[in-house]
Formats: C-alpha cells, sequence, structure tokens
C-alpha cells in the first residue's frame, strides 16, 4: 500500500506531464539542474574567496538547502518522464 504522500505526488507529476507534455518536463528538469549546478558553484565560489581572505571557512546553510531542493525537483521531473 502506498503512502498519500507517494499517490499524491504521482497523480501530481501525471497532472504536470498531462498539462506541459515531456518537453516542459526536460526544461523543467534542465533548468532545476542548472540552478543546483549555479547554488553550487556560488557556494564553493564563495568559500574560495573567505578561505583566501580571512582564513576561516564560512557554510552558506541557505544556499545549501536550496541545492537540495533543487535537485530533489530535478529528480522528481526525472521520475516523471
Amino acid at each position: 500500500m502506498n503512502s498519500l504522500l507517494c499517490n499524491f505526488l504521482k497523480d501530481w507529476g501525471v497532472s504536470i506531464k498531462d498539462s506541459i507534455g515531456e518537453t516542459g518536463v526536460l526544461i523543467c528538469m534542465i533548468v532545476f539542474a542548472c540552478l543546483a549546478f549555479m547554488f553550487f558553484a556560488g557556494i564553493c565560489m564563495g568559500a574560495i574567496r573567505k578561505v583566501n581572505r580571512d582564513k576561516k571557512l564560512k557554510i552558506y546553510w541557505l544556499q545549501i538547502i536550496f541545492i537540495i531542493i533543487f535537485v530533489l525537483f530535478t529528480v522528481w521531473f526525472a521520475t516523471i518522464l
């Protein structure tokens, strides 16, 4: 027996796929993957600059949370296809 959340996400995914099509799902998946990569690159660049100046590493937790969200959306759109 599936959980209600799994059924909800599956139904919502089918609805999204029916409304924007496979090409739209693929475009959304690429956009979310690029956003996750941009956040990751921003974290790396900020950490390198911070370490070079202050010799301390600063962790950007909000950006890490956004990376996780965008990766989960990317995986979810991949499973819709």
